[in-house]
């Protein structure tokens, strides 16, 4: 495990089980309420002592840019990494900004709608959620579809960079697994919760495209997560630390364990590394 490298660390944060918290008997409620996705005083004062020290700090997470609210932008941090990886902001200038091609998004729906399986396709201004099963609206604030050619028409004007099942489990994405394995990394976000990737893209290659932007090289660079799509920060940054309640897989790969976001891991993480 690497020490702490001075000032000009770069550290890269996921959100979700990472820096805040749900609880897993509401994840897949109708209507969740984003707002309320507020981090610990103690991730704020850290991440303040960060900047302090000198350190940059970014989120890195799956969500798309809609859904980096202002208590995650009041940690005041360098940049994002958002989509999964395919956007990819430093400072205020975009490095990345990849999306889902319009013939293979509107193939996806048709697969997905004829499965009677519901997605959520994810932009940077508004998310579609297709509902071929009928079922209501599960997120305030996106467009609702019913079919594939709605999706279509609703996607004008806008770049998806990836989509999400939810309350899914692995087993009844089998009519689609294989057209989607062949084109998209799919990873395990936990509570039946699965996110799909253009392949090539994720947060690996974020953070290498933000760093390259930066001219800043491997060393002194840390991640911090804990479900399966953080799995490719291990690979593009020194140290990658998994939270206490991450899936197995991840606290397998990381170079240190730290104590669950529940017990502001985060914090206590970046004291142990030195960081703060």
């Amino acid at each position: 495990m690497a020490g702490a490298s001075g000032p000009g660390a770069a550290t890269f944060f996921d959100v979700d089980g990472t820096l805040v918290w749900h609880d897993p008997d509401v994840m897949g409620g109708e209507g969740r309420d984003f707002s309320q996705d507020v981090p610990t005083p103690a991730v704020y004062d850290a991440f303040r002592r960060l900047r302090a020290a000198g350190h940059l700090a970014f989120i890195c997470t799956g969500r798309p840019v809609p859904f980096l609210l202002d208590s995650l932008r009041d940690l005041r941090p360098d940049g994002y990494v958002a989509a999964a990886g395919a956007y990819v902001q430093v400072g205020d200038t975009v490095v990345r900004d990849a999306h889902i091609p319009d013939d293979l998004l509107l193939e996806t729906a048709r697969r997905f709608e004829a499965a009677g399986i519901d997605v959520t396709f994810e932009s940077n201004t508004q998310g579609v959620e297709l509902r071929p099963s009928g079922a209501p609206r599960h997120l305030p604030g996106l467009a609702l579809a019913r079919t594939a050619e709605e999706v279509a028409a609703l996607a004008t004007g806008r770049r998806f960079a990836k989509f999400c099942v939810s309350d899914c489990p692995l087993e009844a994405l089998a009519p689609v697994r294989e057209f989607c394995e062949e084109r998209y990394t799919i990873a395990d976000l936990q509570f039946g919760t699965y996110e799909f990737s253009l392949r090539g893209v994720d947060k690996g290659s974020g953070i290498e495209a933000a760093l390259e932007h930066l001219g800043h090289g491997l060393a002194g660079t840390y991640a911090f997560g804990d479900s399966e799509n953080d799995l490719p920060m291990a690979r593009s940054v020194e140290t990658f630390v998994a939270m206490g309640n991450a899936l197995p897989a991840v606290r397998e790969r990381a170079d240190y364990v730290t104590l669950s976001v529940e017990e502001d891991g985060v914090p206590a993480a970046l004291e142990r590394l030195g960081l703060i």
